[in-house]
């Protein structure tokens, strides 16, 4: 690491319940869905298996020999070593949309402000950071900067300073900032009806959002209805008093992918929502995470595609917790189970047949809809959620496409406003090497 960068105190930190950061959601948020490591196996699995397939198609792994397939065998060694010593190759693997980078280079600063986040895979993702924090007009990425698992970092800068050669850094500055527009409230009414409700934590980040989302009447304050439920009685906005839930809103990790345990904060959320009642005047329910931006309109278009669905999969590994949509008739359902058990406090069925000791909410009420409860249909629909642990690579410049209806997750109010306007703006034009 760059020795400017190792002197942290010149550095003005973020609070680390605002860091977005690529392992923050297994690390820091107990209301997340839950990662997904068997991809992670998998991808890696998989790269082993082109690098195989390159070595084959690049004959080193026949056993035929002559001088010209040596030099071939050579060349081709050659430039893999390279790609996998190299430390960055922008638009190689992936579209960039970042302005054209500076590897192995340091923008070094002196004094200023400054921050820096761990864990960071690409450069390409701090580029997107940058973008996401108004103070920040320049970036340096540290391939490796000896952080256990991913070891890389992301330093944001006030200013480019001087541009220093440094092996295994890569350094630039963000693309410019989007407009903010007014976001677009869903068609009132209709069979695309839609009660919006998100739990809250109080005293955090998720407060700040979810007032702004109102100011600005974006996210669940696009719906017919909007609710926010907390552990305490809270005015998040005028008019917008929480709906209290006898929680402490806190778990353990666990499970194979070391992810929150969830399901019995969501079980009484649930019995919250049921008790209250008020999404019975609507067609569809949707449960969303306060750090995912949302886009109410969007919703209400996809929701003319699935008359007729039970609740509606956004992952084809099974659904994940950012969003959650389900119709009415599904909660009905929900609530005949709660009415079963001997005090109503949670869906007899779902909790007797079930072993979710290890599981995080989303794959609670997925099994227990699906499985237990036999609410159907479940159509997939890869267009509600983006965000990495679905496959969605480039969830953090919040424009895969124009009908995407969220991206997850955004902690801060600017990196929110920031996703917001990126996606209003439409598909971005990428670079290609």
């Amino acid at each position: 690491m760059p020795a400017d960068m190792a002197a942290r105190t010149e550095y003005e930190p973020i609070p680390k319940d605002q860091v977005l950061a690529a392992n923050e959601i297994a690390e820091e948020d107990h209301l997340e869905a839950p990662p997904r490591p068997r991809i992670a196996r998998w991808r890696r699995y998989a790269t082993g298996g082109l690098f195989a397939a390159g070595l084959a198609a690049a004959g080193l792994m026949t056993r035929r020999s002559s001088s010209t397939q040596t030099a071939l065998r050579g060349d081709a060694v050659k430039m893999l070593e390279q790609k996998v010593s190299a430390t960055w190759s922008q638009g190689e693997d992936f579209p960039s949309q970042a302005p054209a980078m500076d590897v192995d280079f340091e923008y070094q600063v002196d004094g200023g402000w400054g921050t820096n986040y761990d864990h960071i895979p690409t450069p390409e993702m701090c580029a997107a950071m940058c973008q996401g924090v108004e103070k920040c007009q320049a970036y340096t990425w540290v391939k490796d900067a000896g952080l256990p698992g991913c070891p890389s970092q992301c330093w944001l800068k006030d200013r480019t300073g001087k541009k220093v050669p440094k092996k295994g850094l890569v350094s630039g500055v963000p693309p410019a900032r989007k407009s903010l527009a007014a976001a677009p409230a869903a068609p009132p009414g209709g069979d695309e009806s839609m009660y919006c409700f998100a739990l809250m934590v109080p005293g955090g980040y998720e407060e700040d959002l979810l007032s702004w989302q109102h100011e600005h009447k974006a996210g669940i304050f696009g719906c017919d209805k909007a609710a926010v439920f907390s552990n305490k009685e809270l005015t998040v906005a005028p008019g917008v008093v929480t709906n209290v839930v006898n929680s402490t809103l806190k778990c353990a990790y666990g499970g194979d992918s070391q992810s929150a345990l969830n399901a019995w904060i969501f079980i009484e959320v649930w019995r919250k929502v049921i008790d209250v009642g008020d999404y019975k005047n609507y067609n569809w329910v949707v449960k969303v995470d306060p750090d995912a931006v949302f886009f109410a309109d969007r919703l209400t278009k996809r929701l003319s595609l699935h008359a007729g669905a039970g609740y509606i999969n956004n992952c084809k590994y099974g659904m994940h917790g950012p969003i959650e949509v389900f119709s009415s008739r599904a909660i009905d359902t929900l609530e005949e189970d709660y009415h079963k058990s001997w005090d109503g406090k949670a869906p007899k069925k779902c909790v007797t047949g079930q072993h979710f000791g290890q599981w995080g909410e989303d794959m609670f009420m997925d099994q227990c809809l699906d499985k237990i409860l036999k609410v159907s249909p479940r159509p997939l629909d890869d267009k509600l959620m983006c965000e990495s642990h679905c496959e969605c690579r480039s969830w953090y410049w919040c424009n895969e496409s124009p009908d995407m209806v969220s991206y997850h997750p955004f902690k801060t109010v600017d990196s929110y406003k920031n996703c917001m306007a990126n996606a209003q703006s439409g598909v971005a034009a990428t670079l290609k090497k």
